[in-house]
């Protein structure tokens, strides 16, 4: 039987604290693309030191997880899989995240902090894959009825469309930088 507390512990802590160092370093590049002056130059200070906490922690968790998991170590040290091919692509992104701030462009970091999370996350999803809710569910077990997922699939064939258009146009409308003295009002 668990207790109130059960869900704080150092990893959940750890998990926390990473989760909040990665939602700055988006942050803080988004921040590169779409502003100008002191603000940019902000980003560009702050983005190397969150791009480190977001790898230590990156770090910690992949040591930390297939010493906790054997179903982890089994799949990711049993043999050379091509899932090592994730960590490398991950790597890679924050190396070109890292240089692209040094070089002070403006496009690059943003989307290379995008690589680093996909690359990361299709990680998690290759270490425990079929398993999607630990420790016991797999995708198929979480699945709903087909029934309603055809249900659902036929409501999102009619919603995604709107959904891209007006993010589409959202887009459009603030397009460009955010400079000082101007809004958007």
């Amino acid at each position: 039987m668990g207790g109130a507390l059960d869900w704080l512990t150092p990893f959940t802590v750890l998990t926390g604290l990473g989760l909040m160092a990665g939602y700055a370093l988006l942050g803080s590049t988004w921040l590169i693309l779409k502003s100008e002056g002191y603000v940019q130059q902000w980003a560009y200070r702050i983005t190397p030191k969150l791009l480190l906490a977001v790898l230590v922690v990156f770090g910690i968790v992949s040591l930390w997880t297939p010493w906790v998991s054997p179903e982890v170590r089994d799949r990711w040290l049993s043999q050379i899989h091509l899932i090592w091919v994730l960590p490398i692509l991950a790597m890679v992104c924050a190396y070109v995240l890292y240089r692209a701030v040094k070089r002070q462009e403006e496009g690059l970091p943003f989307v290379a902090s995008l690589g680093l999370f996909i690359f990361t996350y299709l990680g998690l999803i290759a270490s425990k894959w079929p398993v999607i809710v630990p420790p016991d569910y797999t995708i198929w077990d979480a699945s709903s009825a087909p029934e309603s997922q055809l249900f659902l699939l036929i409501g999102v064939l009619f919603v995604i469309p709107i959904v891209l258009a007006y993010t589409a146009w959202t887009y459009w409308v603030f397009r460009g930088k955010v400079r000082v003295g101007e809004g958007y009002h």
